[in-house]
């Protein structure tokens, strides 16, 4: 019997001595995560002011790059300087007829961020414009748009929109007229040799609408 219970007290440890060493218990506190990587705020993009633009010739414009950073350089290229050139400074002068693009490269060093392109069209002024109404009446609040007609029909010039009194009824360069306060202005549709059209502009009250329903 000594014997059987020595065995078996043998066989216990043994048992005790396994779990031990294969199978190790786990000590409180140490479970590890993942560090929390820091994540950088990114930069804006950088773009241009436009992606295309129109030009009359003998006119310039200015092409400007924004978000580039102190220790970035902006460089510029015309795919055709006899339609167009362009100065260290983006400034565009529109040389002769003709569809062409400007490459604009901004490098940090010797490694070059991004490249952005514009297209740029030279075209012939216009040399009359005509607006297609004469005159309109609007209620206060309320939005219209003018539109111009320019000759000849390939001129790439835009005209000009501009109020004689904004504070009645005021226009954007594309010709959206708004109806401000009660009153009689014009709106001048303009091209670059001074001629121009114009509209007359009445701003009335505007009616509530009563409701007439009946039960």
């Amino acid at each position: 019997m000594r014997k059987g219970f020595f065995n078996k007290c043998l066989m216990a440890l043994g048992m005790c001595l396994f779990f031990t060493v294969i199978l190790p218990i786990p000590v409180a506190g140490t479970v590890k995560t993942a560090s929390a990587s820091t994540i950088e705020e990114g930069q804006n993009d950088i773009k241009l002011n436009v992606k295309s633009k129109s030009l009359v010739k003998d006119t310039t414009f200015t092409l400007k790059t924004y978000n580039v950073t102190d220790k970035q350089k902006v460089s510029y290229k015309s795919g055709s300087t006899s339609i167009v050139t362009i100065d260290d400074a983006g400034l565009i002068t529109a040389v002769d007829f003709g569809t062409t693009v400007i490459t604009v490269t901004i490098k940090e060093g010797v490694k070059t961020v991004t490249s952005l392109e514009c297209e740029i069209t030279v075209g012939p002024p216009a040399l009359s414009v005509k607006l297609t109404k004469s005159e309109i009446t609007l209620a206060v609040g309320d939005k219209t748009t003018l539109s111009a007609i320019l000759k000849p029909n390939n001129t790439v010039e835009e005209a000009k929109f501009s109020s004689n009194d904004s504070s009645i009824a005021s226009v954007s360069i594309g010709g959206r007229v708004t109806a401000r306060t009660v009153g009689v202005t014009y709106i001048f549709a303009s091209i670059g040799n001074g001629k121009y059209d114009m509209c007359k502009v009445t701003v009335v009250e505007k009616l509530e609408q009563t409701d007439q329903s009946t039960e």
